[in-house]
């Protein structure tokens, strides 16, 4: 698994949550900004570390990583959910299309792992 293309996912993702955010109403929309970038953040940390690491590590890391992204999966889905009406559905869709392919990434590289 190319874990560069992982990193870029990750990064690229992370620089539109400014953007993906700007039409929330204000007290909210720093809020949810300021949840997204650390999580992000904590990605691309455990990203980095998962590659250099080995053996049970790795395998930690991995998973720590695959639940950050748990995480800002619901936080983009309380976003979008009808009592909040954070961002819209179409924003929704576009973003979790994202995620998910960040997902199935996480869960190829772990996979790969696992046969070694």
């Amino acid at each position: 698994m190319d874990i560069l293309l992982l990193r870029q996912r990750i990064v690229r993702s992370m620089i539109r949550v400014t953007e993906r955010t700007n039409n929330m109403r204000k007290p909210e929309k720093f809020v949810y900004r300021d949840y997204l970038n650390k999580s992000y953040m904590r990605m691309l940390r455990l990203c980095i570390k998962a590659n250099w690491a080995h053996g049970n590590v790795r395998r930690e890391y991995q998973s720590e990583l695959d639940v950050e992204l748990d995480i800002i999966r619901s936080l983009v889905d309380v976003a979008a959910s009808p009592e909040e009406k954070l961002i819209s559905s179409g924003l929704h869709e576009v973003w979790s299309k994202e995620l998910k392919e960040i997902g199935r990434m996480i869960g190829g590289w772990i996979k790969s792992d696992a046969s070694r």
